[in-house]
């Protein structure tokens, strides 16, 4: 079996644990009489250690390799839902989503990096990998919702401890899994300052963050525009979900664009054909032409993720892609953490139009930087 295939479903099912769990500690928080603010900081400590611990996790994984960092992250999910299911008070919830935060830290640097350096077409298998992304997504929050309404919280912690168990089980008995070609990681003091000196690999980072910043800002986008506008729920919710399905089938297409072009170039063109149809969007308020503008902004922005991977592994200096990777999540969750509180205030300021114009000149503006990045 090729080892991205076994590498992606592990990661899926860690990653949807720890997708499905925010779902959990929200429904559960708002149960146990939390307001509104004190769920976004739950939320928040969520972002907060991949923030802070990324880059540490990143030169972990260089000198030591990937295997023990990806078990001690599968770990930390499953200790985390354990330690939900006993306690389930709102103070134990914090503790939850801090320990699902750095377990989340530990694993996903580490198998991006594994993946970097796994035989064969890099794009490709970082493509697949993130189709696994597209799957935890919708298996997470499902599971999360079904297992609470029909079995309670208790039940749904319980059932999240076992996703992270394959992975575990796996990189313990199976330590070819995560057999590396990559260099020696260098001896002598690192910084990430040193990384970022490295033009192409700090403009790669940079265009990281701001992808995800455009993606959080049109999701958080969406549902407000929409309101503002007389559109239902449901139609919402099938705006969203045009731009999810979008964003999970071109990850299928990438691998042959990348066969014939450039990967810098198709990042590019994707961009600038999300950034496109992101100006069309508040010109239009029938549900349908939405939904149809929504889903070619998720065929660009989900060029992003796959094709921003590639680039950030092949321009980082030799020994240090993982600490590389790791600078990359301390950005995206800045971005996670930093785009609704920011927008919500530009959104009062300048209106809902205004928030995806925005977001459209972000996009150009990534384009830009992926045509010039060496």
């Amino acid at each position: 079996m090729n080892r991205v295939y076994l590498i992606t479903a592990l990661h899926t099912s860690v990653h949807a644990a720890f997708l499905g769990s925010k779902v959990l500690l929200s429904l559960l928080a708002l149960q146990l009489g939390a307001d509104a603010a004190t769920v976004g900081l739950l939320i928040a400590c969520y972002a907060v250690p991949p923030m802070v611990l990324a880059v540490h996790v990143g030169r972990l994984a260089d000198r030591i390799g990937m295997r023990l960092p990806m078990m001690l992250g599968a770990a930390s999910v499953a200790c985390a839902m354990l330690v939900g299911w006993v306690w389930g008070t709102v103070l134990s919830l914090f503790a939850v989503a801090t320990l699902v935060g750095i377990g989340f830290a530990l694993y996903v640097v580490s198998s991006q990096n594994l993946v970097g350096t796994l035989a064969g077409d890099r794009s490709r298998n970082y493509s697949i990998l993130t189709i696994g992304y597209s799957v935890s997504n919708f298996i997470g929050p499902v599971t999360a919702g079904y297992v609470i309404e029909f079995h309670g919280h208790a039940a749904t912690f319980l059932v999240f401890a076992l996703f992270p168990a394959p992975a575990i089980l796996i990189l313990a008995l199976c330590r070819a899994l995560t057999k590396m070609a990559a260099a020696p990681s260098p001896a002598g003091p690192r910084r990430a300052s040193d990384l970022l000196s490295n033009g192409p690999l700090r403009r790669t980072i940079i265009m990281s963050g701001l992808q995800m910043a455009t993606w959080e800002l049109y999701v958080f986008f969406v549902p407000i525009y929409g309101h503002s506008v007389g559109i239902s729920p449901s139609a919402i919710g099938t705006i969203l979900g045009s731009f999810a399905i979008a964003t999970f089938l071109v990850r299928f297409g990438l691998p042959l664009l990348t066969a014939r072009l450039r990967v810098e170039t198709v990042l590019s063109g994707a961009m600038l054909m999300a950034a496109g149809a992101c100006i069309l969007f508040p010109l239009v308020q029938n549900v349908h032409g939405l939904a149809a503008i929504s889903f070619v902004i998720g065929l660009g922005m989900g060029c992003g993720h796959p094709l921003s991977l590639t680039l950030s592994f092949e321009r980082s200096p030799p020994g240090r892609s993982a600490e590389a990777a790791g600078l990359r999540v301390t950005t995206t969750n800045l971005a996670r953490v930093a785009v609704p509180l920011l927008t919500g205030l530009f959104g009062a300021v300048l209106g809902p139009a205004a928030l995806l114009w925005l977001n459209a000149s972000v996009l150009a503006g990534t384009s830009y930087l992926a045509r010039h990045i060496d």
